[in-house]
């Protein structure tokens, strides 16, 4: 049996996931981007600046914000990566990557409860990246007089827009665009390696989310999109649900070839546990040693890493390949 444990994280995966399910995102049908953008110039941001954000609101900067408090991993991760990291002056307690983002002031945790308002107005912030799924706090915090922009990344695509909304906000979008080239340049090459990979040949995939309930991800989130652009098959592709519940007899039923799941599963996903799991010893996976433990945190964060993860899973489905 081969499992790779690649990482051991402690974040909450299933606190990410529960976000996604109260936002109600991850419904675009569309197929992610595969082919690099052709290369424009992005025009520099000027202040004040309005964007329209993903709850839909016309959020005005007066100028670029200087004191940013991030309320969640993916939104610090962001702001790192295009270069805003020393714009950062508050984080959540999950906030762990980049390295140098647990340097800044915690705020708590990333649930509308687990925030402290007190905190985050103590800091001054001109700019409060939230999520979309922080509705409780978020008109706290416009009370307080403070600026709020809300991201829901779901897919390949909002992850861009986002990076590059982000870049806009914080007064680094050239950064930002070449970022979100460089993601759709590697997208595009792990695509058009497996293009020719004939359907009724690529490795069905189980991806478990969470092992109680037992959790996987519809084919119109980020890691369903993975699993198609890598060249895999989701077994659970005909689901509707982005992060729908699923039987331990319907997975046996649908024997996939390879399994992954992220590295929050802690001791719940080991050759030992899976083989105990009734049925399971059957499935082809678990037979040919094809069992891959990914980074919990890069893997369900819907952020820059998005692209590594992808990397990674092409290599394991196709090791001769890439």
């Amino acid at each position: 049996m081969k499992i790779i444990n690649r990482f051991n994280t402690i974040f909450s995966l299933t606190a990410i996931i529960l976000l996604a399910l109260l936002s109600g995102g991850c419904t675009q049908t569309t197929a992610p981007s595969s082919s690099p953008p052709e290369t424009t110039p992005a025009p520099a941001a000027a202040f004040p600046l309005t964007l329209t954000d993903d709850l839909d609101r016309e959020v005005t900067l007066p100028a670029r914000p200087e004191r940013i408090v991030s309320l969640l991993p993916s939104n610090t991760e962001i702001l790192f990566t295009v270069g805003a990291g020393d714009q950062v002056v508050g984080v959540t307690s999950y906030c762990n990557y980049p390295p140098e983002a647990t340097s800044r002031e915690p705020v708590g945790g990333i649930t509308n409860k687990s925030l402290s308002v007190e905190t985050i107005v103590a800091l001054e912030p001109d700019l409060v990246l939230a999520s979309d799924s922080q509705d409780e706090i978020i008109p706290v915090l416009e009370q307080a007089s403070l600026t709020v922009l809300a991201l829901n990344p779901a897919t390949f695509d909002d992850i861009y827009a986002n990076i590059e909304m982000v870049g806009q906000a914080t007064g680094h979008l050239d950064q930002a665009t070449a970022l979100t080239a460089e993601m759709r340049r590697r997208v595009a090459t792990v695509s058009a390696k497996v293009d020719t990979i004939p359907a009724d040949t690529r490795p069905s995939v189980f991806y478990e989310v969470w092992h109680d309930p037992l959790m996987t991800a519809g084919p119109n989130t980020f890691i369903g999109q993975m699993i198609n652009i890598a060249g895999g098959k989701n077994i659970f592709a005909d689901v509707n649900e982005d992060w729908p519940q699923v039987s331990a007899e319907t997975i046996v039923e649908r024997n996939p070839t390879i399994i992954f799941g992220p590295a929050n599963h802690s001791d719940e996903l080991t050759i030992e546990q899976i083989t105990t799991r009734p049925g399971w010893a059957d499935i082809a996976a678990v037979q040919n040693e094809q069992i891959y433990i990914l980074d919990g945190d890069a893997v369900s964060r819907p952020g820059p890493r998005v692209v590594d993860v992808l990397e990674e899973i092409a290599r394991d489905l196709y090791p001769d390949l890439f």
